[in-house]
C-alpha cells in the first residue's frame, strides 16, 4: 500500500494495536531511545511524530533521551525541520548518500547536490541536538574527484555525526545493471575511505564503529544498542526485535501487517531462539565492531558463555596475524585492519 492518505491511517492505527500489546514482550525492561526509521520517515507530519512519541511515553517505561528521525533530502520539507524538533526529535539523521550529481543520479536519486547541502543546512539551523548525515561510497562511476565533492562538503556542513557506507546489496535496486556494467574499482573506494576517515579526524569527528564517525558525546545511542548487544524493541511492517534469547521480525507488508493486528494474530513472521552459545557468539561479533571492541568479561556476564574459551583457537590466530588485540578483559580489531573486519569477524561465524 503506497504512502497515501488511507496508508498512512492504517499504519498509525496499527501502530498503536502493536503498541498496546507489544509491553509484554519486554517485562522488566526500560527504554530511553526512540528511532524512527525504514522506509521514508521524513513524511510523517510533526503532529505524526509527536503521536509517536507520545505513544511509545504511554505504553513503555521510557525516559527519552535520544529521538531520530532518518529524513530523506528528497523530501524537499525544510519547512518542517522546526517542527519535528518541536515534536521531540533530538537527532536527525540525513541520508545524503553523496554530494555528488553524477553519483547521485547513479544512485537513482531525485535531487540535485544543491538540494541535499541546501537540506542539510536548514537542519543545522533548527538546532537539533546532533546532525548526522550518511554518505556511500564505492559506487559506479565513483573517482577521487567525486569523493572529494563529497569529504568537501561535508566538511562544510559541520555534522556532529557521520555514517560512510560502502555500497552493497544492490540485487534488484535501479543501479544494479549499472553496477553490474562498471564494476566499482575497490582502491578507490578504499582510499576514499581512507582519505575521509583521516580528514573527519582531523575535523574531530572520531571513529568509533567501522562505518560511524562523531564528535565527542554525539555518538548514536540507538544504534550503540545492537553493538553491544542490548535488547530492543521495534514496530510497525518489517521491525525487528531482541529480547533475551528471542529475535523476531514483523510482517514486511503494511495490509498483511494491519490485517494481522485488526485480527488479533501475532505480526511476528520470522522468530528465532537463540541458544546462549549463539548469543554469546552474536554479541561478539556485533561488539567487535566498535573500535573499543568488546568487555568479554561483561559479555561473558551477561551470556553465561566463556568466549575466550569457546574461541581461543581462532583468537590466539588472530592475533598472532596481528588482526585482534587482546588486553586484559577487552578484545578489539586494531584500527588499521577495520576494513577486513569481515573476515576477520567470518572466523567466528
Amino acid at each position: 500500500m503506497p504512502w497515501t492518505a488511507d496508508g498512512s491511517r492504517t499504519w498509525r492505527e496499527g501502530i498503536g494495536r502493536e503498541a498496546a500489546g507489544a509491553a509484554a514482550a519486554a517485562p522488566g525492561l526500560t527504554f530511553d531511545t526512540v528511532y524512527i526509521g525504514g522506509g521514508t520517515p521524513s513524511l510523517l507530519s510533526p503532529d505524526e511524530v509527536a503521536v509517536l512519541r507520545d505513544l511509545a511515553l504511554t505504553r513503555f517505561p521510557l525516559e527519552i533521551a535520544e529521538l531520530t528521525l532518518e529524513a530523506n533530502p528528497a523530501a524537499g520539507r525544510t519547512d518542517l525541520l522546526e517542527g519535528w524538533r518541536e515534536a521531540g526529535v533530538t537527532r536527525l539523521s540525513v541520508g545524503a548518500q553523496s554530494f555528488d550529481g553524477s553519483i547521485l543520479k547513479t544512485l537513482g536519486r531525485r535531487y540535485a547536490a544543491a538540494d541535499a547541502v541546501s537540506f542539510c543546512r536548514s537542519a543545522r539551523r533548527a538546532g537539533y541536538d546532533a546532525l548526522s548525515i550518511d554518505v556511500m561510497i564505492g559506487v559506479p562511476g565513483e573517482t577521487p574527484d567525486t569523493a572529494a565533492r563529497t569529504l568537501a562538503a561535508l566538511l562544510d556542513l559541520e555534522p556532529d555525526h557521520v555514517s560512510l557506507y560502502f555500497l552493497e546489496n544492490v540485487e534488484g535496486l535501479p543501479f544494479a545493471e549499472v553496477l553490474a556494467r562498471r564494476p566499482v574499482d575497490e582502491d578507490v573506494a578504499v582510499d576514499s575511505f581512507e582519505r575521509m576517515r583521516a580528514a573527519f579526524e582531523k575535523a574531530g569527528l572520531h571513529q568509533y564503529e567501522i562505518s560511524n564517525f562523531a564528535r565527542a558525546g554525539k555518538e548514536c545511542r540507538h544504534n550503540l544498542k545492537y553493538w553491544r548487544y542490548a535488547p530492543f524493541l521495534g514496530l510497525g511492517p518489517s521491525a525487528c526485535s531482541h529480547i533475551g534469547l528471542d529475535r523476531w521480525c514483523n510482517i514486511a507488508a503494511l495490509e498483511g501487517w494491519a490485517e494481522a493486528l485488526a485480527l488479533g494474530r501475532t505480526v511476528r513472521e520470522e522468530t528465532v531462539e537463540l541458544s546462549p552459545e549463539r548469543a554469546a557468539r552474536e554479541a561478539l561479533v556485533f561488539g567487535l565492531r566498535l573500535v573499543r571492541g568488546v568487555d568479554v568479561a561483561d559479555l561473558e556476564a551477561r551470556t553465561g558463555v566463556s568466549v575466550c574459551s569457546l574461541y581461543a583457537r581462532e583468537i590466539d590466530e588472530l592475533a598472532s596475524d596481528g588482526l585482534l588485540v587482546q588486553a586484559g578483559a577487552r578484545l578489539w580489531i586494531p584500527a588499521d585492519k577495520l576494513l577486513v573486519s569481515n573476515a576477520i569477524l567470518s572466523r567466528f561465524i
